[in-house]
């Protein structure tokens, strides 16, 4: 079987790790200088999709992929989409078997990550075909599909993440009282996170300060402008954004 990886950064690079020793696999990022979009049989859609000068979800380098792409081969897109995003895709390639993944790699061990993937939610055509595909490159009796509907899908990604940052945000004010009274930081964050329903994870107050990297700041802004869409003010993540552009020093 032929399947076509579109987008080479991390999340395709894992892709390409996990399924090349199963399928004939092919990479397509003619920034990269893969100019061959193959003759594939599926086609994986991780290609990059930055934020507008508004905050919103730039979808236009999926369209591109979907545009090359045989109305009858099945295409997942795994590349972070909004709501309004996916809808758009879906009217402007009405024929089209399209289905969308939700992905959670972490940039620094995404191969690894995805090594050890034995669940993935999906959502549109062809949830058979891909979880077929999935089976048979985990080799594994016990890997599983969730199937639910796009929107609920893309909202959960958005929200993770904005969960996570807005908590990066609330350790960051932590630190700041800490410091502004004198109180050492590190013991106060501990006795904070044992407490198992809130956890170590995203404690950690770096040299830069607040929240970055590829994420953290674009799917916050996007799930502020999808909010704004349907008229709905979603404050707290907004203030989390206006802190941390107050206190984030520059990448």
């Amino acid at each position: 079987m032929n399947i076509t990886i579109a987008g080479y950064g991390f999340v395709g690079i894992a892709h390409e790790a996990v399924l090349k020793d199963i399928f004939n696999v092919t990479v397509y990022d003619p920034f990269k200088g893969y100019n061959d979009i193959g003759n594939p049989d599926g086609v994986i859609v991780c290609v990059s999709t930055p934020s507008n000068d508004d905050g919103s979800c730039n979808c236009e380098n999926v369209i591109d992929v979907i545009s090359k792409i045989n109305e009858t081969t099945p295409i997942l897109i795994k590349s972070t989409i909004s709501v309004e995003g996916w809808q758009n895709i879906k009217q402007r390639f009405p024929k089209h078997l399209l289905a969308f993944s939700p992905e959670f790699l972490r940039s620094d061990s995404a191969i690894e990550d995805f090594k050890h993937t034995r669940h993935v939610y999906m959502a549109g055509d062809e949830i058979g075909f891909w979880h077929a595909v999935f089976r048979v490159a985990f080799n594994d009796s016990t890997f599983t599909t969730e199937v639910a509907v796009a929107e609920e899908l893309i909202l959960a990604k958005y929200f993770r993440n904005s969960f996570l940052a807005t908590k990066v945000t609330f350790f960051n004010q932590m630190y700041d009282l800490c410091n502004a009274i004198g109180v050492n930081y590190s013991v106060v964050s501990h006795l904070v996170s044992v407490d198992n329903r809130i956890g170590r994870s995203h404690t950690s107050v770096t040299e830069e300060r607040g929240f970055g990297g590829h994420c953290f700041p674009k799917d916050t802004a996007a799930i502020i402008k999808t909010a704004e869409l349907s008229g709905i003010d979603l404050e707290l993540i907004k203030s989390s954004i206006e802190y941390n552009n107050r206190i984030r020093k520059k990448e």
